[in-house]
């Protein structure tokens, strides 16, 4: 077994030290379907991935110095409003241009900042990422708008597919996992969870929207997770195993350093309807102590919780006997084909009767799903906002091979 090549850059390589383990493996070619046997094909998605990793954390240092008030007192700048100023005059805009100098001039100030400075070399390299995030942003914010309905969407699922690899990671991702487990509750009355195995738990490092430098970054979906699971009756806190794997390994590191520190998560209101809000308040009580926003995670639960870098759509786990798998906001990342490799890798990891739960309701999961003896057995919008049309999906599917 080897470790998925290091993003190019010093960064990610410090990171990566000492992440491998023997849970995970390279995925061979006689284990995938045979129209997914296609060694040059695979190593050029590993070549990939390495360059959607380094893109996605580029995209964070862009979106962090365009807004962060910890470095400077200029305003803000909204990414998707800069992006069209930047496709509009030809050039990068002025407001854009000072925050980019004044990042790059600035002191380290906090963790994120201090990080992220440490990637930049010159403000010329910065000004490069700058127009390299500033292009996906126009394609997605403004160029899609030239077409409507399914050819939107067609178009802006296409963009995402090649775009670089983001942590960014969200509340309200909870909210449709935990409807689905709901469901699965339902489905499958008397079911037990004791092995999850949880895919891109991602980490709130510099979001393109959002971002709150009030807290430090952290990744709240896999205690989330957890505490759903738990809530629900699907598991015990004190005979539940989270792992997760991601490609990131910032988030690795994260996860595996989350037990030996403070073990503090914090929540940002969010509005939204009575359903909704049911969730959102009794967040973190089942498996922790919350006040306000903040929750405590008991150290038996934090010590339930692992994480490994791994490739889903070239490496899978070495013992597969997850009860379930999860993988919010992952695999439009994927083009169909690729959906194919992510999918097998998963159902591998799964025992006989065991879910997999997802946000991504293409036919191209499902068929997928049906060839790899996993079919959809449900799949529903999740409605999570009042006054305003937020939408999530659930997918579940069932092992039965």
């Amino acid at each position: 077994m080897r470790c998925s090549r290091a993003a190019g850059y010093p960064i990610l390589l410090a990171l990566t030290a000492g992440l491998c383990r023997g849970q995970i493996r390279e995925a061979t070619l006689e284990e995938l379907p045979e129209r997914l046997r296609d060694a040059q094909w695979l190593a050029e998605i590993e070549q990939s991935t390495t360059r959607r990793v380094r893109d996605g954390e580029w995209d964070h240092v862009v979106y962090y110095a365009l807004q962060s008030r910890r470095f400077t007192e200029l305003p803000p700048v909204e990414p998707g409003e800069s992006a069209w100023q930047w496709k509009k005059q030809g050039r990068l805009p002025d407001d854009a241009a000072a925050r980019l100098h004044a990042f790059v001039a600035a002191r380290a100030d906090g963790p994120r900042h201090a990080a992220m400075r440490a990637m930049v070399w010159d403000e010329a390299q910065l000004k490069l990422e700058y127009a390299r995030a500033m292009h996906f942003l126009y394609e997605k914010e403004w160029a899609s708008r030239e077409r409507e309905g399914a050819a939107r969407r067609e178009y802006v699922a296409a963009l995402y597919q090649r775009r670089g690899h983001s942590t960014d990671t969200d509340v309200t991702s909870g909210y449709g996992v935990h409807t689905g487990l709901e469901v699965l509750t339902a489905l499958r009355p008397g079911t037990r969870i004791r092995r999850v195995l949880l895919v891109g738990p991602g980490l709130d490092w510099a979001p393109r929207m959002s971002l709150d430098e009030d807290t430090p970054p952290q990744s709240l979906q896999p205690y989330a997770l957890a505490d759903s699971l738990v809530r629900l009756g699907l598991a015990a806190a004190d005979d539940l195993r989270v792992d997760c794997v991601d490609v990131n390994p910032r988030v690795v590191t994260y996860l595996n350093g989350f037990a030996g520190g403070a073990r503090r998560l914090w929540l940002r209101e969010t509005p939204g309807d009575s359903e909704w809000r049911h969730y959102f308040l009794a967040l973190g009580k089942a498996t922790g102590t919350r006040k306000g926003m903040e929750i405590a995670v008991p150290s038996h639960v934090a010590k339930g919780i692992g994480a490994w870098r791994m490739n889903v759509l070239t490496q899978r786990v070495t013992d597969g006997d997850y009860d379930l798998a999860v993988a919010t906001n992952v695999l439009l990342y994927f083009n169909d084909r690729e959906l194919g490799l992510a999918l097998a890798n998963i159902a591998h990891a799964l025992r006989p009767g065991g879910h997999f739960l997802h946000n991504e309701p293409r036919p191209a999961s499902e068929a997928w799903g049906r060839e790899l003896g996993m079919p959809a057995v449900h799949a529903r919008t999740v409605h999570f906002a009042a006054g305003g049309e937020f939408f999530d999906s659930v997918v579940l599917h069932e092992l039965r091979k």
